[in-house]
């Protein structure tokens, strides 16, 4: 990634144009989307402060786990199955959460209903927002050569994005449902691009920590429209599948 005003204007451009086609699609045809549930969770209060227990929890697995495993995650034969066991083990107190609490995906906004139609608009949403992103970058004419990179990092990485989604959809159902959508969007965005400074510092970028504050901050506005955008269409599958095109053109054009 780079930090430049281009680059902030690729990314805010892919990601409104996905989102809001999404939305606004729900609104003119909602018949072609799943039907919105009134979101009621029992002591709300309660509920929330929990998960946002077990997001600070996450943060601090991923930053522990980023320095014991980051050897073993290079290795050529292994890191992927590494990888895979360091996800399990950063989004563990969520798991650990619906078990104890017998409650459904549907509470972090993962659901079957419309799943077809689901695929077919992420994809879609997916390959426009991914393309805005490229056309912004005056990269647009090597559209053909940015596909085989979504394939880079194989399955683990893919899965990664869409867990991240799950995190988000997690947090943001129990918050929502206590503090109402305008606060939430803000403190859940901000605790995402908190989430993400470790892999900005350490992980995949290895940047300063100013320069990985400086990311932080500049995606946090665009991180409330998306949050904004989950809250209504109640589903993270779309937002799974355009998260991981945006991610691979960000690196296709840096």
């Amino acid at each position: 990634m780079e930090l430049s005003f281009n680059f902030e204007l690729a990314v805010y451009s892919a990601w409104l144009l996905a989102m809001g086609t999404l939305v606004g699609l729900t609104l003119w045809a909602p018949a072609v989307w799943q039907t919105r549930r009134a979101i009621v969770v029992p002591r709300p209060r309660r509920e929330a402060l929990v998960s946002l227990a077990a997001a600070a929890l996450l943060v601090a697995l991923s930053v522990v786990t980023d320095q014991l495993l980051r050897p073993w995650k290079k290795d050529p034969q292994f890191g992927a199955w590494v990888f895979l066991a360091q996800l399990a083990i950063v989004y563990s107190p969520f798991w650990a959460i619906l078990v104890w609490r017998r409650e459904g995906l549907d509470t972090a906004f993962l659901r079957a209903e419309k799943l077809p139609a689901k695929i077919i608009l992420g994809l879609s949403l997916a390959t426009l927002a991914a393309a805005a992103f490229l056309a912004v970058r005056g990269r647009l004419d090597q559209f053909a050569a940015f596909v085989p990179t979504l394939s880079r990092g194989g399955p683990v990485a893919m899965l990664q994005t869409f867990v991240e989604g799950f995190g988000v959809g997690f947090v943001l159902y129990r918050v929502g449902a206590w503090l109402g959508i305008r606060a939430t969007a803000v403190l859940v965005a901000t605790l995402f691009m908190a989430a993400h400074l470790p892999n900005y510092m350490q992980g995949t970028y290895e940047h300063s920590l100013a320069d990985a504050l400086a990311f932080a901050a500049a995606h946090a506005g665009i991180a409330v429209v998306v949050i904004a955008s989950v809250w209504w269409t109640q589903d993270i599958i779309v937002l799974g599948f355009v998260h991981w095109f945006i991610n691979a053109a960000s690196s296709f054009t840096t």
